[in-house]
């Protein structure tokens, strides 16, 4: 429980910092956003006025520009997944830190039932292994906060799975289409008539 109180400090120091670092790096695509614009109205000028070696120059120099501005792009990004991962393991350890009481609890409750039933013992150690299980399963591993940009088969199905959930909820919405309108009318004035 300390430890967890340690890793959530931690976490949120290592947030803090970078969330700092993101705000420097959109500082710094807003000015090569500005050089960008610069270099492009130079090299336009200069090819108008004939002098194309300097153009040339200058469109290395833009070249060069944009490719540290991509990198500093996904640099961004692959800190703000990182962000959001460490918001992730902060909601695990809040789960974790409510959860560890009901386990204590069970323990307790298998102490006093063990004494009273000896038959339910094998029941409740079971629950217990299985609890264990699971809390052992959820421990933060230090290779859990590597940052994977591409999308892999399961973050598809995951996409996929979310997208017809949608479709299925905007279908149930909607209302379903009156397929008898005629037959309808004609039992109503069956009805009148009778």
């Amino acid at each position: 429980m300390v430890e967890r109180q340690h890793l959530v400090n931690q976490i949120n120091n290592a947030t803090a910092i970078v969330y700092n670092q993101l705000g420097r790096l959109k500082m710094m695509d807003k000015k090569f956003s500005t050089m960008e614009d610069y270099y492009i109205q130079q090299i336009t000028t200069n090819m108008k006025a004939g002098n194309n070696m300097r153009a040339k120059i200058m469109a290395n120099e833009l070249a060069n520009l944009r490719r540290v501005r991509r990198n500093t792009q996904h640099t961004g990004m692959a800190l703000e997944a990182l962000v959001i991962r460490f918001s992730t393991i902060n909601e695990f350890a809040m789960i974790l830190d409510a959860i560890d009481p009901t386990v204590q609890m069970i323990k307790e409750i298998q102490a006093d039932l063990s004494r009273a039933m000896p038959t339910a013992n094998d029941a409740l150690q079971e629950v217990s292994f299985v609890t264990a299980d699971v809390l052992a399963a959820s421990n933060v591993r230090g290779e859990s906060a590597k940052i994977v940009t591409p999308l892999d088969a399961d973050t598809l199905n995951i996409l996929s799975e979310i997208e017809g959930a949608l479709e299925n909820e905007a279908k149930a919405k909607l209302p379903e289409v009156p397929t008898g309108l005629p037959e309808a009318q004609q039992e109503q004035q069956v009805l009148v008539e009778g």
